[in-house]
């Protein structure tokens, strides 16, 4: 494998925890793997350039990483009920998306967006982490939202850059003269919900990618989550049972 392929930030981030540590990938649960994940993509906001790049001294271990994320939890093979979500109100609302405006106009995730992340295999919420650090104050509870994906309801599941980069391409959004993202408020009429899987945030977060508009890049995700652009006609939020910590 030539060592100047580029790598995504995340990714090279999680290879380089690894390499610290002595700890090969291939036999890492999935659930310490995302930790991992989640570890490293934190890292944008303490370094100045959090961007993609090639390293040699890293290649071989990004590598072994990135045969890791096709499989198991990590790959997100499909969505499934049910999800998690932390959440003040605790009943649904109706889903209204439009794109990001004013300071977070850069930023690509949509605004209004219903928000949620996969159990790990072990039950734990895969935003868990993002929570205890973010939004500790608030005391959020943990609820389970249950749906069942009907004939028109298409999910759309990003584990990679090109399958970010394909949906620029076919809703793509004016951000500066030079760059572009999502037009989420169209999106919205053909796609149910948009998935970044956990292979997804490690190879397409921070990844500059040319397009025929311009430079687009994912950014803000920051977990393994889900985006409803609008909610399936069964869906449902109820609590979740209190854990002892």
């Amino acid at each position: 494998m030539p060592n100047d392929r580029v790598w995504g930030p995340v990714l090279l981030q999680v290879a380089d925890s690894l390499k610290d540590f002595d700890l090969d990938p291939s036999t890492q649960p999935d659930d310490e793997l995302y930790d991992d994940i989640i570890f490293a993509a934190a890292h944008q906001h303490s370094v100045e350039n959090f961007t993609e790049r090639a390293d040699p001294e890293l290649s071989d271990v990004a590598e072994l990483v990135d045969r890791r994320l096709g499989s198991g939890w990590l790959a997100g093979a499909s969505l499934r009920s049910p999800q998690s979500k932390f959440s003040e109100p605790t009943e649904l609302r109706p889903v209204r998306v439009s794109n990001p405006s004013g300071s977070w106009a850069a930023v690509d995730k949509p605004e209004g967006a219903f928000w949620t992340s996969s159990f790990l295999p072990g039950l734990r919420s895969a935003w868990e982490r993002l929570e205890a650090g973010e939004f500790s104050q608030h005391d959020r509870p943990l609820m389970r939202f249950d749906f069942a994906l009907g004939p028109d309801d298409e999910v759309w599941t990003i584990r990679d850059v090109d399958d970010y980069a394909e949906l620029v391409r076919r809703h793509p959004r004016r951000v500066t003269r030079d760059t572009v993202g999502i037009d989420w408020a169209a999106l919205r009429h053909d796609v149910t919900a948009v998935t970044l899987s956990a292979a997804g945030l490690a190879r397409a977060q921070n990844v500059r990618v040319a397009t025929p508009y311009g430079v687009a890049q994912l950014s803000g995700w920051d977990a393994e989550s889900t985006a409803w652009l609008r909610l399936p006609a069964s869906a449902s939020l109820t609590a979740m049972p209190v854990r002892a910590r």
